[in-house]
């Protein structure tokens, strides 16, 4: 009996035998029966329709990998990952589940086929194809949602925590106006308030962070300005904040772009405070900003420990970056920040059409590349208002 009539007709019976086995999962002990069976049977279903039809090696090879065609509507897969999402499943119990179906419907096929033809063979490939698909399917939305519920939650904790940031800057600048509070609260009160502000700039990289995975990446609002006298205000304010760095400015006079002036500078003034936070004390940091063609690039270089391949390839999405660390370098890092400027600054820059790119070496340092069109085809300048006397 081919393994797709097999599975039809006797559909209750692999339910019941894939609930006993999966029930014996420790990951699983807390899953009631009606949870065990939901979107199984429609799965099934899909899977003996797949097995009856024909399919080229190539579709076969693609299916191995995942890579089915996409379809209109959720598949049973993917409406199963966001029930057990729900439910309150990990990933590893929906793992699970897959594996015990896998192996429930094979045990039972076995004890039916006294000798196995070729037929046969290629219904055991198909019908691991077809699981494999529907295991990619349903972790790719599990996944996905889970980081949205993450993102949604980061965003929600970021805008709640603004409004309390805001009294205490507000409270501590009028204490601060008190002349008649001794030297020593005022002092106190400058450092609850330099800290606050730290704080609030991280929320505020928190909010960027969240809301960029949301979808659509982080919004900006181009206009025409002159960037020369943009970047030096950055590179002065970096002066001021670290008088004992020695900087190598080169930036050319008026670069005109279309851009978001705020969000740039931003970006400009992370890549810089990376550059002096990492690179060596005894060594300048080197700044350039240039108009080649139609594009601008901007070079942030400093010399220092030299960063690994690996670390290069994630240094721009902190959480992989933090997953790679080694635990002693996690324990360290509870005492700096977490890299979500860089991840901000990557965005800013893909928002604006161009590109990053860095390189790492002995000789060289380490140098942070922009290449951003100075004038991105869907930007348009807002148009000057031109008033009138009456």
């Amino acid at each position: 009996m081919r393994l797709s009539k097999f599975i039809s007709e006797n559909i209750e019976i692999i339910l019941q035998e894939w609930e006993d086995f999966a029930g014996t999962l420790e990951v699983l002990d807390s899953a009631n029966k009606v949870q065990l069976r939901d979107h199984a049977k429609a799965m099934l279903a899909v899977i003996c329709l797949d097995l009856d039809s024909d399919q080229s090696i190539q579709e076969s090879i693609e299916k191995s990998k995942g890579n089915a065609p996409d379809a209109a509507d959720d598949t049973a897969a993917e409406a199963h990952a966001i029930d057990r999402l729900q439910a309150g499943f990990t990933v590893e119990e929906l793992t699970a589940e897959y594996r015990a179906l896998r192996a429930s419907v094979l045990r039972l096929w076995q004890a039916s086929v006294q000798a196995a033809s070729h037929a046969d063979l290629q219904d055991v490939i198909r019908f691991n194809e077809a699981i494999d698909q529907s295991l990619a399917e349903s972790i790719a939305r599990f996944s996905a949602m889970l980081r949205d519920s993450q993102n949604v939650f980061l965003a929600i904790l970021g805008h709640d925590v603004r409004n309390p940031l805001g009294a205490i800057i507000m409270g501590t600048q009028l204490i601060m106006h008190d002349t008649t509070l001794p030297p020593r609260h005022l002092k106190v009160a400058a450092q609850v308030l330099r800290s606050t502000q730290r704080v609030t700039d991280i929320v505020a990289d928190l909010l960027d962070y969240s809301t960029s995975h949301l979808g659509g990446g982080i919004p900006v609002t181009p206009a025409e300005y002159d960037l020369s006298p943009e970047c030096r205000s950055v590179v002065q304010e970096m002066k001021l904040f670290h008088p004992e760095r020695n900087f190598r400015v080169d930036i050319e006079d008026d670069i005109s772009v279309v851009w978001d002036r705020a969000r740039m500078s931003q970006g400009l003034s992370n890549l810089m405070a990376n550059a002096i936070q990492h690179g060596s004390a005894t060594s300048p940091l080197w700044v350039s900003v240039n108009r080649v063609q139609e594009d601008v690039i901007m070079v942030i270089r400093n010399e220092g420990d030299i960063i690994p391949p690996s670390m290069l390839r994630n240094m721009f999405d902190p959480a992989r970056s933090f997953a790679i660390r080694t635990p002693s370098e996690r324990s360290a890092s509870q005492t700096s920040n977490l890299g979500l400027g860089l991840y901000i600054t990557r965005e800013i820059v893909v928002a604006h059409g161009g590109k990053i790119h860095v390189t790492s070496t002995k000789h060289d340092g380490t140098s942070i590349v922009l290449r951003i069109p100075a004038k991105p085809p869907e930007a348009t300048a807002a148009p000057e208002t031109v008033g009138t006397a009456d």
